[in-house]
């Protein structure tokens, strides 16, 4: 029986050979491997989604926040359409900056954009007019600009943030898709950082999911690739 990569979809096939994590960048034993040389380690495969955040930012080189985002949502915790989506935005913009040298990855940062969306319930884009990865941008912006309730500019500078990712989901209308709207968050955030901040990045957006997602818009979404 073969089992699929998560990365890419291919027949797994058994192996003892050393392999390199595809999230962590770690060397371990593997059981199964890709023929395309994806690998998730045992640790990886195991930890909560959050964990797994931590452990792929701290390992990335990439400076598009739009390649994070596709490894982090092919991970085997993450359903087409999960609250997951929601701690997304903001580590893989911190990460894309520091791989820049544009920021300091100071310790704990990670895990504190993640801290931050963590408890957004799912399914509140329809019930509450939120959307999870809106609020990323959010406490992204708020995150590097040291923002608290108490402050002036840098708390308007986090709600308008969030206020853009939240225009563009609505913009993009119905139904929900969770990739779609971690990829326009993700506009929303490189777009307002590059303005307001300073902050330049590269991003480069196209699903790579479309064929999971029975929901999905096609024509309709702008990052559809059939």
């Amino acid at each position: 029986m073969s089992y699929p990569c998560p990365i890419c979809n291919a027949d797994l096939y058994e192996t003892n050979d050393v392999a390199t994590c595809t999230f962590c960048g770690r060397a371990s034993q593997a059981d199964y491997l890709c023929p395309n040389g994806h690998f998730v380690c045992e640790d990886c495969r195991l930890a909560d989604f959050a964990e797994v955040i931590e452990r792929t930012c701290a390992a990335s080189k990439e400076t598009d926040p739009g390649a994070v985002v596709n490894l982090l949502m092919k991970h085997p915790a993450v359903l087409m359409h999960s609250p997951q989506h929601h701690l997304l935005v903001a580590p893989a913009v911190l990460v894309a900056l520091s791989n820049t040298g544009q920021v300091a990855l100071k310790p704990g940062r990670i895990a504190s954009a993640v801290k931050r969306t963590q408890d957004i319930p799912y399914a509140v884009c329809g019930t509450r007019g939120e959307c999870g990865a809106a609020t990323s941008v959010g406490a992204l912006v708020s995150i590097l600009t040291g923002a608290t309730y108490q402050k002036d500019r840098e708390r308007s500078l986090a709600l308008r943030a969030t206020a853009r990712a939240l225009e563009n989901i609505a913009e993009a209308g119905g139904p929900r898709c969770c990739k779609q709207s971690v990829y326009l968050s993700l506009e929303a955030a490189v777009a307002f950082i590059g303005q307001e901040l300073g902050l330049r990045l590269p991003l480069n957006l196209r699903c790579e999911f479309a064929s999971r997602n029975p929901e999905c818009k096609k024509e309709r979404c702008r990052f559809y690739e059939p």
